[in-house]
């Protein structure tokens, strides 16, 4: 099933929003979890449970930290395939090949060719 390209961006945008939407979740569990192993290691001398608390701590930290870093990685990858596809929509010059940037130009920008017949 062939998509439009107006139905791919689309479709990309949504990805990049959800992406978002969970990198942020991932940066909110990481510093939720920092926060209880600093309370846990801060209170030692007060409950003898406290190191506990710090290692949980630590373990949501290192758990919401890798969720933050999964999700940056695929909000690039989809923001890479989103600007490829404007690029590929871009004419390219018929000397080197690069994408033109919209406008009507006599010479290619990069080459310098003639893009008039």
């Amino acid at each position: 099933m062939n998509l439009s390209d107006a139905a791919r961006v689309a479709l990309l945008q949504e990805v990049l929003r959800e992406a978002k939407r969970n990198e942020r979740a991932g940066f909110v569990v990481c510093i939720v979890g920092i926060i209880v192993a600093v309370a846990g290691f801060s209170t030692t001398s007060l409950a003898g449970n406290s190191i506990n608390l710090g290692i949980i701590g630590i373990v949501i930290a290192a758990l919401g930290f890798s969720i933050y870093l999964y999700y940056s990685r695929v909000y690039l990858r989809f923001v890479g395939q989103l600007a490829s596809m404007a690029s590929k929509s871009a004419s390219p010059c018929p000397h080197c090949g690069k994408a033109l940037p919209e406008g009507e130009f006599d010479f290619c920008p990069y080459c310098g060719s003639s893009l008039k017949p």
